[in-house]
This record gives C-alpha cells, structure tokens and sequence, in this order.
C-alpha cells in the first residue's frame, strides 16, 4: 500500500497524509461481464458456464 504522489492529486495526497489513509491496489479477474476479486470465484463461474470440460 503507498500514497503514489505521482498518481494522487497534491491535496487529495495531503489529506491522504492527514488521516493517515493509504491506497491499495487490487487484483480483479475478467470473466465474461463479471469481475472477481478472487481467482477461485472466477473459475467456479466458468466451470458453471462449462461443466464438461
């Protein structure tokens, strides 16, 4: 987690440091129109879309 201030505007990166709040980046999965926070979310709707393989 970090405060990027390449990437965060100086006042919102100002009141980022204030409240001691930090930014997190995430990992999604792409399933069809769905996203997925979890790999394993992601292969159980696809092996629901497709039980024979």
């Amino acid at each position: 987690m970090s405060t990027d201030p390449t990437t965060i505007p100086a006042e919102e990166a100002a009141l980022m440091e204030r409240y001691g709040i930090l930014q997190a980046t995430v990992d999604q999965f792409r399933y069809k129109r769905y996203l997925y926070s979890r790999l394993s979310d992601a292969i159980a709707q696809a092996r629901r879309d497709h039980p024979s393989t």
